[in-house]
């Protein structure tokens, strides 16, 4: 089992909640948690980094709405799950806030009551059978959605869900989210019935140091930090072949046809700049490329070879492809001496870069482009080398790199020499 960043900062904050003596014992929201002081606006929506709050003050606002009068709410995330694990029973759900509101499922769905009489029904955004439901779910007067920028079917979703926002004198929707450059989103942004409030992730004094310091290892000092972490939205750099929208389909990859472990030396030795790139991708049984892990790392040529051959045998690899531009023979007698040592069978293709990097990269690309590849889970420095990366850069990125060189096995079929250890 791949654990996903998001799965690592839920665990962690459920093993500290109960831990955070700092937090005040009736909650009080944070500037950027209180709603526009003015009255009619249709949207409020709260951009945050990650840990910033946003989502418990969504869920307070949802709350004291519900509380404060007979209302019938909608509550959407990027899956159903996600809409019953975060938006109500997490940590800073509606029933952090108010125990009395009871979940009840069945044949209708999923649906929350507050002892007045208020009712919310939990959808998803993720399939076209989520943008139905959505289409017969019934009138609202109030709409929380919840990561809006990572709904995948957000502008078929967000159509749907404004049909049926017509209950009341105020109809209006609170969403919370970490902002992303979508366009659909974009547009919801800029809506000048928008109002925008926001917060990095370090504007939360009540996030716990153990979460805090999860994330800044996951993203601190990258590009991708600047959006999970600082809220920014981030424009695409002229000239790349990968933009940030083509991440955007975070999924688990499927039973895999095959899986690779790519590698891309370099001349490092642990004390310089150059990373040897290790990535590891597999091809489901639709036919989709999926990146499943980043074991990039500056180590010894034993020390990186010794990790390749630990992440062949941890993801069942069928083969590991190796580019001998760089070392030539020394490439493959280093990986043959350590799948010796480990006991690990290894079968290595070894591929020479017979074109320049723009040339192998372009068609890799494409099919991220096409949405044929997806990244099971964030790789804030693998996505910030192949969104920073430009043909006429003059760098030579070693993640992306490894990671052209599993997709092209996987989904282009490359030539190669391959050999059994």
């Amino acid at each position: 089992m791949v654990l996903t960043l998001d799965d690592l900062v839920w665990a962690t904050a459920e093993l500290v909640k109960e831990q955070a003596a700092e937090a005040p014992a009736v909650w009080v929201p944070m500037r950027h948690q209180e709603p526009p002081a003015e009255h009619g606006w249709h949207v409020w929506l709260l951009e945050g980094g990650r840990g910033s709050g946003k989502t418990d003050g969504a869920a307070a606002y949802v709350d004291a709405c519900a509380t404060a009068e007979r209302i019938r709410v909608s509550i959407i995330a990027p899956t159903l799950g996600d809409a019953v694990e975060s938006c109500v029973n997490g940590p800073s759900g509606i029933r952090a806030h108010n125990p009395a509101v009871r979940m009840v499922g069945g044949l209708g769905g999923v649906h929350l009551y507050w002892p007045n009489g208020s009712e919310a029904k939990l959808f998803g955004a993720y399939t076209q059978e989520d943008v139905e439901r959505l289409r017969a779910g019934g009138n609202r007067g109030l709409v929380w959605a919840e990561e809006l920028a990572a709904w995948v079917r957000l502008k078929e979703a967000w159509d749907q869900m404004e049909f049926g926002l017509r209950l009341g004198d105020w109809p209006r929707i609170v969403a919370s989210t970490t902002p992303k450059p979508r366009p659909a989103y974009l547009v919801i942004r800029d809506d000048p019935r928008t109002v925008r409030t926001g917060a990095a992730t370090a504007a939360n004094p009540y996030l716990h140091q153990g979460v805090r310091d999860a994330l800044e290892r996951a993203y601190g000092g990258t590009r991708l930090g600047r959006q999970e972490l600082e809220a920014e939205i981030l424009t695409d750099i002229p000239g790349a072949l990968w933009s940030a929208a083509m991440f955007d389909d975070r999924r688990a990859a499927p039973d895999l046809a095959r899986v690779v472990v790519a590698v891309d030396p370099s001349g490092g030795d642990g004390d310089g700049n150059d990373e040897q790139g290790i990535i590891v991708a597999g091809r489901g049984v639709d036919g989709r490329g999926y990146v499943l892990a980043d074991r990039s790392c500056k180590l010894s040529p034993d020390g990186w070879a010794r990790r390749a051959v630990q992440a062949y045998a941890e993801f069942k690899a069928d083969r590991l492809v190796a580019e001998k531009n760089f070392g030539g023979d020394m490439v493959a007698s280093t990986i043959a001496a350590a799948a010796r040592a480990m006991g690990v069978p290894v079968a290595v293709k070894m591929v020479s870069a017979s074109r320049g990097k723009q040339l192998r990269a372009e068609p890799v690309a494409a099919a991220y482009e096409r949405g044929e590849v997806t990244h099971c889970a964030p790789f804030p420095e693998l996505e910030d080398q192949l969104t920073g990366w430009t043909p006429d850069s003059g760098t030579s990125p070693d993640r992306l790199d490894a990671l052209v060189w599993a997709l092209t096995d996987l989904l282009l079929g490359p030539a190669g020499t391959l050999e059994v250890w």
